[in-house]
């Protein structure tokens, strides 16, 4: 028999495959120290449109209770060097997509900031328009530790959000012709010779004009 949280993981499945809302679901995957990875949490990521309005850029953060190993993370003794790490795969498999081989986008934070946070933190999610995912970041409230190691926190508190890559203004074409048009009439003026007729050809007229007055004196 199905638990609630599996009957709501697979009525979002069947709204997003069903659905036309260009949504993408992905899992998140945890690991402690040397141990094995195993899903935490599913991520409903909004649309590219939704992310350009805050209030709707929020995934949508479905976990795994019993996933979560809060009792492990308590029992680890040497946080300070026991490293938490999160991944997510690379590629946002659409609906009857499949791939053999999984790629990972992975981020890491030592145990002892999750703990010390309380097991607060953020993540952002770098993912580009044809569905891939471009980075992972975690952040957690605390950063230094201070040498707490047990939290009484009873589950994950996540901040997360999608950020998709800003398109670039088009360059305008015809303003870029008309300033390297503006830029050749200006090379073409200062090149341009303003001096006087005579100052041009004085070394034309100079020998004409020489001959001229030989020829007069010797008449």
């Amino acid at each position: 028999m199905y638990n609630l949280e599996t009957a709501i993981l697979l009525f979002l499945q069947f709204l997003i495959a069903f659905g036309d809302h260009g949504e993408f679901i992905i899992n998140l995957d945890h690991k402690i120290g040397n141990g094995d990875w195993i899903q935490r949490a599913t991520l409903i990521l909004p649309t590219v449109k939704q992310s350009a309005i805050p209030s709707q850029n929020i995934p949508q953060y479905i976990p795994m209770s019993n996933n979560e190993r809060i009792d492990e993370i308590n029992s680890y003794e040497d946080k300070n060097e026991t490293l938490y790490r999160l991944r997510v795969p690379f590629k946002v498999l659409e609906e009857g997509e499949k791939e053999e081989v999984i790629s990972y986008v992975s981020t890491v934070v030592r145990l002892c900031a999750m703990v010390e946070s309380d097991l607060r933190h953020s993540l952002i999610i770098n993912m580009d328009n044809s569905g891939y995912i471009t980075g992972l970041s975690v952040f957690t409230p605390v950063s230094e530790c201070s040498g707490k190691y047990f939290t009484t926190a009873t589950s994950f508190t996540v901040d997360s959000k999608v950020s998709y890559p800003l398109l670039g203004a088009a360059p305008g074409v015809d303003a870029y012709i008309e300033l390297k048009q503006r830029e050749e009439a200006k090379k073409k003026e200062e090149t341009k010779d303003n001096r006087s007729f005579l100052a041009k050809y004085w070394m034309y007229i100079l020998p004409v004009a020489l001959i001229l007055m030989m020829n007069m004196g010797a008449q």
